[in-house]
């Protein structure tokens, strides 16, 4: 599974809380009533998985299936 699921596997839970989180938002419909809640509650989840993201990122991490290969004038 490890090919198939790029990352650690606290991001995975990490990214399935938020679906979680928004969608609880969603089916509560915040956001015909209290607009700027949502989006201060969707700012906030994206947000926070990013930071999540790129602060334990730790170089040599794999982060595609393929290798990433510069050109010479880079």
């Amino acid at each position: 599974m490890a090919d198939i699921f790029l990352g650690k596997p606290w991001h995975w839970g990490l990214l399935v809380l938020a679906f979680i989180c928004l969608a609880v938002v969603g089916v509560n419909y915040m956001h015909t009533y209290a607009f700027n809640t949502f989006a201060t509650i969707c700012l906030a989840v994206g947000l926070l998985v990013v930071s999540a993201v790129v602060l334990t990122h730790r170089h040599g991490d794999r982060v595609t299936r393929e290798p990433i290969e510069l050109s010479e004038d880079e």
